[in-house]
């Protein structure tokens, strides 16, 4: 230990003050990451130790240097630093990934299991499949292809229209008429090259055989299909894939719920998806609709018919859609990078454009469920 080199990670800022005792002062860790610190009170000669450490300099030397610290003194400061992750050992450290660098520096601070570079290569392992390559497909499977997932299954079987040029962010003109899986495969190879994709352009209708689509060795299925309606396709998808114990995340960013999250569903950690559905159920069974009228009008109305226009669908544009993405990937990455510290609550989460509010609403486990209270 004393014979290697260690320096503060880049992510730590350090304070150091005065304290009434003139042989002691405050030194406080700030993880700019997390927003964490830690605070102790200990010899000034901590603090000029602290100082020492630039990645080149044994801690050997360093304590030559200082002259008033001993071996055990720093064998035991060293053992606490690296224990809350405030120092790299520079002699067993590999060598520095610049493309995820920063990255790795945030998963340092924020995954406490592993070293950063070791929760990088863990992505690189890891195989997704999604359901839907529209805007929010799109923009998740690009998030995860730019943070280092190693493999992609996408499916979906329309092709690229004028009017998806507004919201799928990975297609331009010249993608017209293709395939969306093939133009998204694409553009994740211009981000990574070592990204494997493979595609499969049908429909997912109800009786599709998914146990022919989705490999076994799947880390994780998204589901972004919100045709004919994203209930009915989750429940298809997720009651196959709690049978081959596969973890499933229902994105949200449909129809009139343009900024929400999703929710991951890995039974018995969290709800099942029958239990998620019936959440939904319970909730809105007491719900009536209310209804507005007008007098009735003598006056003539007229009305010009046009045939321009095809009604359907509720309105949106490419930032909502973003929202959607972005917050549903924050909680995908959290869980595919294998934080044992990861909460499990099922929380759906919307953002409501005209007040500047968040809503939560959070996904229950059903009494008479055989899946969650393990009555199978």
């Amino acid at each position: 230990m004393l014979n290697e080199t260690y320096k503060l990670k880049e992510s730590i800022d350090v304070f150091v003050s005065e304290t009434e005792s003139p042989d002691k002062v405050l030194i406080i860790f700030h993880k700019m990451t997390t927003r964490d610190r830690i605070e102790i009170i200990a010899g000034k000669g901590v603090a000029e130790f602290l100082a020492l450490l630039d990645g080149k300099t044994t801690t050997v030397d360093i304590l030559s240097k200082l002259g008033n610290f001993d071996n055990d003194s720093a064998a035991s400061l060293i053992e606490f630093l690296s224990s809350q992750r405030l120092i790299v050992n520079f002699t067993e450290r590999p060598p520095e990934n610049q493309r995820y660098k920063r990255q790795i520096a945030y998963f340092d601070d924020l995954i406490l299991d592993r070293p950063g570079h070791s929760t990088q290569e863990q992505l690189k392992s890891k195989h997704v499949t999604i359901f839907g390559c529209g805007a929010v497909g799109g923009s998740i499977a690009e998030i995860l292809g730019r943070a280092g997932v190693g493999e992609f299954l996408l499916i979906d079987y329309k092709r690229v229209a004028e009017g998806n040029l507004v919201c799928d962010t990975y297609s331009t003109r010249k993608d017209i008429g293709n395939y969306k899986t093939d133009v998204l495969a694409a553009f994740l190879n211009t981000i990574d090259s070592n990204i494997n994709i493979s595609t499969i352009n049908e429909q997912l209708l109800p009786h599709t055989d998914l146990s022919s689509w989705i490999p076994k060795n799947t880390s994780l299925v998204i589901n972004t299909c919100d045709e004919p309606y994203i209930g009915h396709t989750s429940l298809k998808i997720g009651r196959h894939l709690h049978q081959q114990e596969i973890p499933f995340y229902v994105a949200g960013g449909f129809d009139a719920h343009l900024m929400s999250s999703g929710e991951l569903i890995f039974p018995p950690f969290t709800p099942c998806i029958d239990c998620a559905q019936k959440t939904f159920s319970v909730a809105l069974e007491n719900w009536k609709p209310t209804y507005s009228s007008i007098e009735d009008s003598d006056e003539n109305i007229s009305f010009e018919t046009t045939n321009n226009y095809i009604a359907g669908g509720s309105g949106g544009f490419v930032a909502l859609s973003a929202f959607s993405a972005n917050l549903a990937s924050l909680r995908i990455l959290e869980f595919i990078s294998g934080d044992s510290s990861i909460n499990f609550n099922t929380v759906r989460y919307e953002y409501l454009i005209n007040s500047g509010f968040t809503t939560e609403f959070e996904m229950q486990k059903q009494e008479n469920c055989c899946v969650c209270n393990d009555k199978i």
